[in-house]
């Protein structure tokens, strides 16, 4: 489906605005890669934030955002079953469209809006820029309208920020492959060059969600940007092919043969080893 071409970046744009606009975004694209049924139905049925991007929504906030977050952020210091209590604080905050985090999590959000920001390097990219900024193009191949939302971008520079259990090079970068981060990163850097006619920097600055909140400032590399643009590439095909024919298959649209763990065929040597052969149940 041919678009008008679109380039832009677009502060100020609030996020329920920003959802509401029916361009491609990389969200979308992870979910044809369940199924293309999964991706049609979530187009219509956005999936709830839980309790964990809840929380990383308001330490993007803290750390991005920080004079933002103090006006949009309320904190309960006391349990939920505090009955009455509880459902007057929550009418009060939604009166005020006010955001609650129990005072366990707000002390956690505090504490990496601080390792941040005390981090040199992750400092150096956040001492002047913009954050959240929405970016918008005509993808320069299909020429579908697309979007995406940079947390904060400087000069020529995108820059994310995750939370993760462990920043440390290799569980981060599993945590990365397994969430697909790597298509998000291809895709904006991608859609600032369609923007821009030249290509980002791409960084990511990672915070650890559990103390001591150590963090880690990562230079993205060509070879992880090729490697998400493969694949995000694939899924846009994916999209642009089911729209064509106007169906939307399961994720097994016909009969396949069930393979179990490796771990579950283990070899006789194996079961020797054990000492279980000759066992009877």
């Amino acid at each position: 489906m041919q678009t008008q071409a679109i380039g832009a970046l677009r502060h100020g744009i609030p996020f329920a605005e920003y959802q509401g606009r029916r361009s491609l975004n990389i969200s979308a694209l992870k979910n044809i890669g369940r199924s293309p049924l999964y991706y049609r139905y979530r187009l219509d049925h956005p999936i709830p934030p839980t309790a964990a991007m809840e929380l990383g929504t308001a330490t993007h906030a803290a750390v991005l955002e920080p004079d933002r977050f103090a006006l949009d952020y309320v904190v309960w210091d006391g349990g939920r079953r505090a009955g009455k209590a509880w459902e007057e604080f929550q009418a009060t905050a939604a009166l005020g469209s006010l955001r609650i985090l129990p005072a366990k999590d707000y002390e956690s959000v505090l504490e990496m809006q601080t390792a941040v920001r005390a981090n040199l390097h992750a400092a150096a990219y956040l001492a002047y820029g913009s954050a959240e900024v929405t970016m918008e193009w005509a993808d320069d191949v299909t020429g579908r309208d697309c979007k995406g939302r940079a947390d904060w971008i400087t000069g020529n520079t995108i820059v994310g920020l995750k939370t993760a259990k462990d920043c440390r090079p290799v569980p981060f970068g599993n945590q990365a492959a397994r969430l697909g981060y790597h298509l998000q990163w291809a895709f904006y850097a991608d859609g600032w060059t369609t923007i821009h006619g030249k290509a980002p920097r791409m960084v990511e600055i990672v915070v650890e969600n559990v103390a001591p909140h150590d963090v880690a400032v990562y230079v993205i590399g060509e070879d992880v940007l090729e490697a998400g643009r493969v694949e995000y590439r694939r899924l846009l095909d994916r999209v642009i092919e089911c729209e064509a024919a106007g169906t939307w298959p399961g994720a097994v649209p016909g009969e396949e043969h069930l393979s179990l763990p490796s771990w579950v065929y283990e070899s006789e040597s194996d079961i020797e080893g054990l000492g279980l052969e000759g066992e009877e149940s």
